[in-house]
């Protein structure tokens, strides 16, 4: 976790404890919102998943009659928490993609693009 907390503080300017939350809720979307087979690789790979996703509070799933545009609704709902942290809208879509970019990297681009499939509206951002 040390290696994209560090990514995005150099890269974005973060500190280390935006950083953190920012993965944090990037990864925390990805899990509410893709099928467990597609979020295995990544739960794999980074075993300590579950322990930052135990500090990440809940969100209020959106009812179906809000889920507009294809699972837009609950991205949006996700980029409002990184701005509540402070990120500006292109900072939230450049940490999106950092965080998937790592991912590739070091999960590897088959499995992480199946999650970015899975995930309607995701691959508009990535």
């Amino acid at each position: 976790m040390d290696e994209i907390i560090a990514r995005l503080t150099t890269r974005m300017d973060l500190d280390p404890a935006t950083a953190r939350a920012v993965v944090g809720l990037v990864l925390s979307f990805l899990d509410r919102e893709a099928p467990p087979e597609a979020m295995a690789p990544l739960r794999e790979a980074y075993p300590w998943i579950p322990a930052l996703l135990a500090h990440i509070p809940e969100t209020v799933a959106l009812p179906d009659a809000e889920r507009h545009f294809g699972g837009m609704g609950r991205l949006m709902q996700a980029a409002d928490r990184m701005m509540a942290l402070g990120l500006t809208m292109p900072q939230v879509q450049a940490a999106v993609c950092e965080t998937v970019a790592y991912a590739r990297e070091t999960v590897g681009g088959e499995a992480i693009d199946r999650l970015v499939r899975a995930i309607p509206g995701l691959r508009q951002v990535v």
